[in-house]
């Protein structure tokens, strides 16, 4: 998938945006990170693309916020990490544990989901 498509994935996922920040959206987050352990993700190409998306999330306000499944760090990061590979892998992952159905009905929610897990996990280590 490329760039220009996971840019628009805020808007291909209007219930997502909607309910940002709330509860829901933190667990998905945290179901994310847990099935991403099996995402195929070079160490390297990881941490350039945290690194940048950092860059996007400190240029948009407060450091200190939580990251937000719209938030343009994680859209810009969950692009710069896609491949057809990474998201089966992830999808995969999720089939073998319990998760929401808004997971399930949307894959692209559920890879930024992925994404903002990784750059909250970055924030929390500064």
């Amino acid at each position: 998938m490329g760039h220009g498509s996971a840019r628009n994935a805020a808007t291909r996922s209007a219930a997502a945006k909607a309910s940002a920040r709330t509860s829901s959206d933190a667990e998905l987050v945290v179901l994310a990170y847990a099935a991403g352990q099996e995402v195929p993700l070079d160490e390297t190409e990881r941490n350039g693309a945290v690194r940048r998306a950092l860059f996007v999330f400190a240029a948009g306000g407060d450091l200190h916020r939580e990251p937000a499944l719209d938030d343009p760090a994680v859209i810009s990061l969950a692009a710069d990490i896609d491949t057809p590979e990474r998201r089966a892998a992830l999808q995969a992952a999720l089939q073998r544990v319990e998760f929401t159905d808004r997971m399930r009905n949307d894959p692209e929610l559920a890879w930024r989901a992925f994404a903002c897990s990784l750059l909250a996990e970055a924030l929390g280590e500064d």
